[in-house]
C-alpha cells in the first residue's frame, strides 16, 4: 500500500519528522529552488520540487533506507535515490563561506560518525567504523561556521584539522579547542603548567562553557540520525554533513512561524 506523503497535504506534526516547523521547510524550498532550477530535459520527476526538497529532509533527519522512502512517497526506490543524489549537493551550499568578522569566538571540535563504506573509515575509539569529522561554530549562537571533509576515525583532532580546515579558514586570532589540538598555532587551549597539567582557574571555567558550545552544537547535529550511521558511498558523508549544519543554520536563522527570531 503506498501511502503517497505529500508536504501540502502533511497533516501530521511535521517537526517530528523533519525537525523543522512548515515555514522554515517554505523558506528551504525557495531557497533550494533558486540554486536548482529544472532545465525541463531529460525524463520528468514523479514529485513536485516541494515534496523532492522534503524527501530528502526527511531522509537526513530519519535515515530511512530508499525503499522505505519510496513506500512513503509513493515512488520506487530507484526514483528515491535520485531525487537525494540531485539535492544533496544544492543543500549543502546552503551552508555558505565562513564569516569574516574577527570579533567572533569560535569553537572547534570532532566527532565521530559511524559510516559504511568502509574505504573511507577505521576503527576508533568507539569500537567501530568512522570517519573523523571537523566542526567549527560560533559560541555567540551556535551556528555552524565550517566542518571538515571526513578522515578515517583513528585520526586525531589535530592532525585532521591541519590537513582539511586549517588552510582554507580565514585567519581568526579567536579560535579555541580542547586538549586535543595542543601543538596547533591556529587553535587555544587549556593553559598547562610546567608539569603538563592544565591550569585550572578562573580562564579553564571559561574554556570549559565553550567547549560546551562546540557539544551541544554536535548533539544537536546528530539528532539527524544520518549523522549516526551514514549508509552512503564515496562523498555521501560529506553531503550529508554540510548539509545537516546549513539545516541546523536555517533554524537559527528563521523561526518557527518563519520570521527571524529576536
Amino acid at each position: 500500500m503506498l501511502l503517497r506523503l505529500r508536504l501540502a497535504r502533511c497533516t501530521t506534526d511535521l517537526h517530528a519528522w523533519t525537525g523543522l516547523s512548515r515555514p522554515q521547510v517554505q523558506h528551504l524550498v525557495a531557497q533550494l529552488w533558486e540554486i536548482n532550477l529544472d532545465t525541463g530535459r531529460g525524463r520528468p520527476w514523479a514529485l513536485p520540487f516541494a515534496d523532492r526538497v522534503f524527501l530528502v529532509v526527511l531522509a537526513h533527519r530519519t535515515n530511512l533506507t530508499m525503499q522505505q522512502l519510496g513506500s512513503l512517497f509513493g515512488i520506487s526506490h530507484a526514483a528515491a535515490h535520485r531525487v537525494i543524489a540531485r539535492l544533496a549537493k544544492p543543500l549543502a551550499q546552503l551552508l555558505g563561506a565562513p564569516p569574516t568578522d574577527r570579533r567572533e569566538l569560535w569553537v572547534v571540535d570532532g566527532t565521530l560518525i559511524p559510516v559504511h563504506d568502509q574505504k573511507r573509515t577505521a576503527k576508533s575509539k568507539n569500537y567501530r567504523r568512522s570517519v573523523n569529522v571537523q566542526i567549527i561554530c560560533q559560541t555567540r549562537d551556535r551556528r555552524v561556521v565550517a566542518i571538515g571533509d571526513a578522515w578515517p576515525g583513528n585520526r586525531n583532532d589535530v592532525v585532521v584539522f591541519r590537513e582539511t580546515l586549517a588552510e582554507t579558514l580565514p585567519g581568526l586570532p579567536r579560535l579555541s579547542g580542547d586538549g586535543g589540538y595542543r601543538g596547533c598555532d591556529r587553535i587555544r587551549t587549556p593553559r598547562r603548567g610546567p608539569d603538563g597539567r592544565i591550569i585550572k582557574g578562573r580562564n579553564y571555567r571559561r574554556f570549559r562553557k565553550r567547549r560546551a558550545v562546540a557539544e551541544h552544537t554536535i548533539a544537536r547535529l546528530k539528532d539527524h540520525q544520518i549523522l549516526r550511521q551514514c549508509r552512503g558511498r564515496g562523498d555521501a558523508i560529506n553531503y550529508a554533513v554540510v548539509g545537516v549544519a546549513a539545516l541546523h543554520n536555517l533554524k537559527i536563522d528563521i523561526g518557527v512561524n518563519g520570521r527571524p527570531p529576536r
